[in-house]
């Protein structure tokens, strides 16, 4: 291990959190109800909610539900050197369900259902509703690409992924982010569009082994965008992203890629994008993270983060597993 591979580990947790509350602002409205409140600069510090979006209380710099899902499955993996207990994962996802700070932290009522349904020893719902394709169980997964080199960390994503869901889009989508993380940690370079290409390539067989249909969305990421030049405003296909995970996963990976060069702007952009802009903005930031490193996160970001002690923590104790 060496100096960039810890930045780059701490790069997936503090840059996910600050792009987290940065997205945190603009919640449920659409893209051009964000440019007209913000104008075309858009979002470039932590703001409060603006008011006609879903959380009109975020505070600046608080991080919101995917952020603690997701601290919830690093403490699990830390505590247990590396591996995922199914049981102890269980119990810390329930224990959200009385923390104030998560549930204000809008889960939205999908993912609250189907953590309930597995606090109460429930099977969780597998019949194409919203609370079963639902993204959070994918947008948690970041942490187990930090993991020390290893060759059962697809399979950790999923079965964390399978703790809440049975949609094995979530689970295949859950393999794609921890994987990407993890070639980003060991180095993995996007500089050109061959290596953008080579990059989606890799990841739809990831996803295909564990389901085609997730994969057929995730090859659609590259056919329309532009990876040879740097990226001047967000097209048309990655605004207004949706929390079902064959949308929301994909299009937030598009952003990161097309804005792949810096992670500011990748970030900025995903906030920004409309629809569930503090999930779309969290998988930004842990991919833009995990590539650049916790160095390349704005100053004023890290400064007025909250709870940034608790996300050190994290960082270090998946540090000190390698």
């Amino acid at each position: 291990m060496d100096e960039k591979v810890a930045d780059r580990i701490r790069g997936a947790i503090l840059g996910a959190a600050c792009a987290n509350s940065l997205g945190g602002s603009c919640v449920g409205l659409n893209r051009r109800d964000i440019e007209s409140s913000l104008g075309p600069v858009g979002l470039r510090d932590f703001s409060p909610g603006l008011s006609r979006s879903f959380l009109p209380d975020h505070q600046p710099g608080a991080y919101l539900a995917d952020i603690y899902l997701a601290l919830a499955l690093a403490d699990s993996l830390v505590a247990n050197q590396g591996e995922l207990k199914e049981g102890d994962l269980k119990g810390r996802l329930t224990a959200l369900l009385e923390c104030d700070r998560f549930l204000q932290g809008g889960p939205g009522a999908p993912c609250l259902a189907s953590l309930r349904r597995m606090a109460d020893g429930e099977a969780p719902v597998n019949d194409g509703s919203l609370e079963s394709t639902h993204d959070h169980g994918a947008a948690r997964a970041f942490p187990v690409g930090c993991l020390p080199d290893r060759c059962d960390l697809v399979d950790i994503a999923t079965r964390q992924a399978k703790v809440t869901q049975a949609d094995s889009r979530v689970w295949a989508a859950a393999a794609v982010l921890a994987h990407s993380v993890a070639s980003f940690i060991r180095g993995e370079r996007l500089e050109s569009e061959e290596e953008v290409r080579r990059y989606v390539q890799a990841e739809f067989a990831v996803a295909k082994k564990i389901d085609p249909r997730f994969a057929e969305w995730w090859d659609d990421v590259a056919p329309d965008l532009d990876y040879a030049h740097p990226a001047q405003g967000l097209p048309y296909s990655l605004v207004n992203v949706q929390p079902e995970v064959n949308e929301g996963v994909p299009t937030a990976v598009g952003i990161f890629l097309i804005f792949r060069h810096s992670f500011e702007e990748a970030v900025c952009a995903a906030a920004c994008a409309g629809g569930d802009t503090d999930t779309a903005a969290a998988i930004v930031g842990a991919l833009s993270g995990s590539y650049h490193g916790a160095s390349a996160i704005p100053g004023c970001w890290l400064d007025k983060i909250a709870q940034r002690d608790r996300l050190e923590a994290v960082a270090q104790g998946l540090i000190n597993l390698w």
